[in-house]
């Protein structure tokens, strides 16, 4: 409600005020304290009857399988019992917590049944310290059944009784119930004189409760090792799944090792009885096959045959390969090129390769600094031809030796050849039972050997895996207090926050002088009305509140207006709105009032469809719409005493017209608006509202100032949006907004804006419960 800053220069929109933002919700903090005080609150109430949950864990070494050293028949396959990869390890933490294992746990445990204390709030399990305890003799149905809960009852000194049955029953003795057979004993020293829940559950049910539970891990870089862990609410009881979990685990090892050994065993025992009998055939057949083929010695007849042919064999092929090297060099010779050296010639040969070789060359290097013609080079050509010719002598006389001597080999070969073939089917035959009676004898022996192994095997009874920390309890994992209790904290401050940032979020009303210029940047804003209960109220000249002097502000502003058009001596003021309940009369009447102060006024009823100044001034039914159709020239006789102001007169509505539009756009009017200005130094005009009805468009013409009114909490802020298009359609340069209805808190200055030496402060005090609203 400060005075005008710019009426016809455009405004930015101005950015975030973080100030204000953070203000706008630090006046919320009763509902911050209030939030965070019931969270905070649930959150002890939470912490105060939760179940601790309780982190337990046991590290296990695996170990490595050692290969063909640990089993008997691992040059077949390797059968250890140890791990030889991490694709073998991987599958160990599966096996660990497989369902036969489990099953054992829960068994040896006897975690089919559980006890609890009945408290007030909440159940507290039972282990180990508990008078009870109970096992499943039977079950009715295993596939039907998952669990069951009842409550046992202390009777007498030694009986009890079943929730859902008054029949009392002995501890110690069977019980049949609805799912099976059941035995409740109680532990000598103990005492049980409150009731208890009892809790049967199904091996099943139990198997996939330790699945949930139990976590295996294999740490990162430190080779076989395999840590399990559980959260529960007992830790002994913890402690103790884990341990005997570990134990099961080495068991299970252990007896699929014996297994495998004890199949070994007997696989090895099976085969050992049928070679036995298969060598005893063998040697029968070949002391069969001796003495009717009349042989010693067949090995060593056919031997020396053997051996004859496979040393002439291997001469000719010597002699074959030196004869065909002999030949490549002779074909090489002829002409004039490098002669392979080296290649077990004979030693005359070789070195006139060399020396022929050296003279090549020699005279090569003579030829790239002379020419043929040089002594030098014919007289080692002379030479090379003399050695050339002397190789090839050689090569010839080498050829026909090689020749001879391979003729003599391939002789004694035929008759090595006619010798083995006096003893073609006899061999064959005698090898083939020779050769099944070595494998079978092989077979035999390597048997023998892996059954002792495999008897070491069966005595030694090495574990698969070692217990490096037996399962011990770290500490308490949920739930956690700080977390919780900080986090009930950060809810409680985050749901207010949420919830008010939501609603602004959503808020389509108009608020603030900021809300009108962030949708028209161009608007001057030359007043802001406080929110006043008393919708009707008008102002006096005594009056100092708040509201009587957002109005004489708005007044100057107005005159302001007036002056920079040139209008030094009052004009005409349009006051209109988008829609009706703006408070577009209460504030034509108040400006009126205020104006009237000094200079004579009248404020003209131009809302002919619905009249409304007399909710604030005292006139009969005679008006605008009853001049205008009279024949009437001037418009004296309808014009009132506001009797609220000396200097305000009034010239209501009249009598409600069936074509306003008409009415108002009759040169009549015209002539009204000019007699009245110079009569009055001001006139105001209460017209209807521009969004509804188009009564108003008439009028903008005889207006020097149109004055727009939105009503804070009320106006629609596409309003505003309607309100900057009809200033552009209809081309009204003089007009400004007056934000009617607007709360302390959503002014410039908040609840500390005052004037003079008067605050809100001054008005009537809230009640308590309003400053949470």
């Amino acid at each position: 409600m400060e005075l005008l800053e710019s009426s016809g220069t455009a405004q930015p929109v101005k950015s975030v005020n973080l100030k204000r933002e953070i203000g706008r919700y630090l006046k919320k903090w009763p509902w911050f304290l209030l939030s965070m005080a019931i969270f905070f609150s649930a959150a002890k109430i939470y912490l105060r009857y939760a179940q601790p949950q309780y982190f337990t864990k046991t590290s296990l070494k695996l170990q490595e399988s050692k290969g063909k050293n640990t089993t008997a028949l691992s040059d077949l396959k390797n059968l250890g019992v140890g791990v030889s990869g991490n694709d073998e390890l991987q599958g160990e933490t599966t096996v660990v917590v497989s369902k036969p294992i489990l099953g054992m746990v829960g068994k040896n445990l006897n975690l089919q049944v559980s006890f609890f204390s009945i408290g007030a709030v909440k159940e507290v399990a039972l282990y180990n310290g508990g008078p009870l305890k109970g096992k499943i003799i039977s079950v009715t149905h295993p596939e039907r059944f998952s669990g069951a809960t009842y409550t046992l009852t202390p009777e007498g000194k030694n009986g009890y009784r079943f929730s859902n049955s008054d029949t009392i029953y002995q501890f110690g003795s069977a019980v049949k119930l609805p799912f099976g057979i059941v035995q409740i004993d109680r532990l000598a020293g103990s005492s049980f004189s409150a009731p208890l829940k009892v809790v049967f559950k199904s091996m099943s049910t139990v198997i996939s409760s330790l699945e949930n539970s139990i976590a295996v891990s294999l740490p990162p870089n430190k080779g076989m090792l395999m840590e399990l862990s559980i959260v529960g609410a007992i830790p002994q009881q913890s402690e103790d799944i884990l341990n005997e979990l570990s134990k099961q685990y080495i068991i299970d090892g252990i007896k699929d090792k014996n297994e495998e050994a004890q199949n070994t065993q007997n696989f090895i025992n099976d085969r050992l009885a049928i070679i036995t009998d298969d060598l005893s055939g063998i040697e029968g057949q070949k002391e069969n096959f001796k003495r009717t083929n009349q042989i010693t010695n067949l090995e060593v007849q056919a031997g020396n045959a053997v051996t004859k042919a496979d040393e002439n064999t291997k001469i000719i092929l010597t002699q074959t390969m030196q004869l065909d090297l002999v030949n490549s060099v002779l074909a090489a010779s002829s002409g004039d090129q490098l002669l392979p050296s080296g290649l077990g010639l004979s030693s005359g040969a070789e070195s006139n390769i060399v020396a022929y070789n050296d003279l090549l060359l020699t005279r090569n290097r003579v030829l790239k600094q002379a020419t043929g013609e040089n002594p030098a080079v014919i007289t080692i050509n002379k030479q090379i031809t003399e050695l050339k010719n002397l190789i090839r002598k050689n090569l010839i006389e080498s050829r026909e030796t090689l020749q001879l001597q391979l003729g003599q080999a391939k002789a004694e070969l035929n008759l090595a050849k006619g010798d083995i073939s006096k003893f073609p089917e006899r061999e064959k035959i005698f090898r083939s039972i020779d050769r099944q009676q070595t494998l079978k004898e092989q077979l035999y022996l390597y048997l023998l050997q892996k059954r002792e192994e495999n008897a070491i095997t069966l005595a030694v009874t090495a574990p698969k895996a070692k217990v490096i920390n037996p399962a011990y309890t770290t500490g308490i994992v949920s739930p956690n207090r700080d977390q919780i209790e900080y986090g009930s904290l950060a809810i409680g401050l985050l749901l207010p926050l949420l919830f008010f940032f939501g609603k602004k979020t959503l808020d389509t009303k108009i608020h603030t002088k900021n809300n009108i210029l962030s949708h028209f940047p161009t608007a001057s804003v030359i007043a802001e009305v406080p929110f006043n209960k008393e919708e009707s109220k008008t102002v006096h000249s005594n009056d100092f509140s708040v509201y009587t002097e957002s109005f004489r502000i708005l007044s100057s502003n107005l005159k302001y207006l007036l002056r920079a058009r040139g209008l030094k001596n009052g004009g005409v003021v349009l006051v209109t709105s988008s829609v009706k309940g703006e408070g577009k009369t209460t504030v034509s009447v108040n400006t009126a009032l205020t104006l009237a102060g000094k200079s004579k006024v009248i404020i003209v009823g131009a809302d002919i469809r619905n009249p409304q100044l007399h909710r604030f001034m005292d006139g009969h039914k005679k008006g605008l719409t009853d001049y205008l159709v009279s024949d009437d020239t001037t418009p004296d006789l309808f014009i009132m005493k506001s009797n609220v102001s000396e200097n305000l007169d009034v010239l209501f509505g009249g009598q409600m017209a069936p074509n306003p539009n008409d009415l108002l756009d009759m040169e009549k009017f015209d002539l009204l608006i000019a007699y009245l200005k110079t009569k009055y130094e001001y006139v105001v005009l209460d017209s209807a509202p521009v969004m509804l009805v188009s009564d108003t468009l008439h009028l903008v013409e005889s207006a020097d100032v149109v004055l727009y009114v939105a009503k804070a909490d009320f106006t629609e802020q596409e309003m505003i949006g309607f309100a900057e298009s009809f200033r552009k359609d209809n081309n009204i340069s003089n007009m400004a907004f007056i934000l009617n209805g607007v709360k302390p808190e959503n002014t410039r200055y908040g609840t500390k804006y005052s004037y003079g030496y008067y605050s809100y402060t001054h008005d009537e005090k809230p009640k308590w419960w309003k400053k949470f609203v």
